[in-house]
């Protein structure tokens, strides 16, 4: 384990983009995750915009787009958006776009989606920088949209081994960060309806899964330092 220096995303980037330069990272690049499955019966896509936040290779992006929605991707690595934009060339799904961008400037204007994922961006945003994440993220949700959130949970390990004093470390070049169910009500409960926690395990590593709903004239959202973030103080 490594201290946390200045420069942690630009190792960060490096990791991913040896991660995507391979494809030998471990992590779904095809099907859906649970919870994701779930949403995608019942939902109806025609005339929906959906944002997939770290997209990867897409996979989320697909399905949204094929369920009828008019889905985009972005990630910070171009040979993630490589590999999604090739996987998208061996099939005939409409209505899907990739964009490069960093969660802390994303190039889209308020309320313009009617959905948003994030399935692995946020528990890599350094516990510190977490205000500047919902400041970019939630605005782009309109009133009564859904937000699907997938984290590491603090019951996660790498190895076998592992033992951590806190609920962050730097973990080969990349900063992870793992939650407790508390931390969600936390950080979205003064915009959000949290409408389903769920866990998944895979071996060692373990998610939370979270469905949630923006309110109507929400109050504002908590930044790291505790405060409550509205229109006067964004």
């Amino acid at each position: 384990m490594t201290k946390v220096r200045g420069d942690i995303y630009r190792a960060q980037r490096a990791y991913f983009e040896r991660a995507y330069e391979t494809g030998e990272h471990g992590w779904p690049t095809d099907g859906v995750s649970p919870m994701v499955a779930r949403f995608l019966r019942t939902f109806r896509g025609r005339d929906r915009r959906v944002l997939d936040i770290g997209c990867g290779e897409g996979r989320h992006t697909r399905a949204f787009a094929g369920a009828g929605a008019l889905a985009v991707g972005v990630d910070l690595e171009p040979k993630a958006l490589a590999r999604a934009r090739v996987s998208v060339d061996r099939g005939s799904v409409r209505g899907l776009g990739f964009v490069q961008a960093d969660v802390f400037a994303l190039p889209f204007a308020p309320k313009t989606f009617d959905v948003v994922l994030d399935y692995g961006c946020l528990h890599h945003v350094r516990r510190r920088d977490t205000g500047r994440y919902l400041e970019q993220v939630v605005p782009l949700l309109k009133p009564e949209g859904s937000f699907l959130l997938s984290c590491f949970s603090t019951k996660f390990k790498h190895h076998a081994g592992e033992r951590r004093t806190r609920d962050w470390l730097v973990h080969r070049g990349h900063y992870d960060r793992f939650f407790r169910r508390a931390d969600f009500d936390a950080m979205f409960g003064y915009e959000f309806d949290i409408l389903e926690v769920t866990e998944d395990r895979d071996g060692l590593y373990v998610f939370h899964n979270v469905l949630m709903r923006k309110r109507k004239g929400g109050k504002g959202h908590r930044a790291a330092s505790g405060r409550t973030i509205g229109p006067a103080t964004r």
